[in-house]
């Protein structure tokens, strides 16, 4: 094989838009996790999440192809800095071990560090098994039943 043809493909991250429900629903559903069901009022409130700005629901393409997606929430407080929460976290199987989860990750540390919080958190329910394993190896550390990623220290 030639190595043009090894080169890895480009990962390319955008917000996504109300188009991708399909791809992400079937996404989310391939990650053996809890996926939004194919009826109407779930199509409305992934539209309603697409166009909420104070939320980061980002996918990872390759090829053109939705290949990865996160979302973040933002909580603003009046003592102290906004706060992050990791809601979601979802790679396409075979895109597994390919960097798509590291370059997510990595985004979503870069537009909440933009944003000013000073920490990532991810719930119990979002991080178990192979996702928590894969958080903890990208720096993520254990907070009691929550993990937190450091958003002083950048993304490895």
């Amino acid at each position: 094989m030639s190595p043009a043809l090894m080169q890895p493909r480009p990962i390319r991250h955008r917000r996504a838009r109300r188009s991708d429900f399909d791809a992400i629903r079937a996404l989310v559903e391939s990650s053996g996790l809890s996926a939004p069901g194919p009826e109407r009022a779930a199509l409305r409130r992934f539209r309603r999440l697409v166009a909420d700005l104070g939320a980061d629901l980002y996918v990872a393409e390759i090829d053109a192809r939705v290949r990865g997606v996160v979302h973040v929430t933002y909580t603003r407080h009046l003592t102290h800095s906004p706060r992050a929460r990791l809601e979601l976290l979802a790679v396409a199987p075979e895109a597994r071990r390919c960097g798509v989860g590291r370059s997510l990750v990595a985004a979503a540390a870069a537009r909440a560090r933009r944003r000013g919080c000073a920490e990532l958190r991810c719930g119990r329910a979002a991080a178990t098994g192979e996702a928590r394993a894969f958080l903890l190896h990208t720096g993520w550390q254990s907070a009691g039943e929550e993990l937190e990623f450091d958003l002083a220290v950048p993304a490895q």
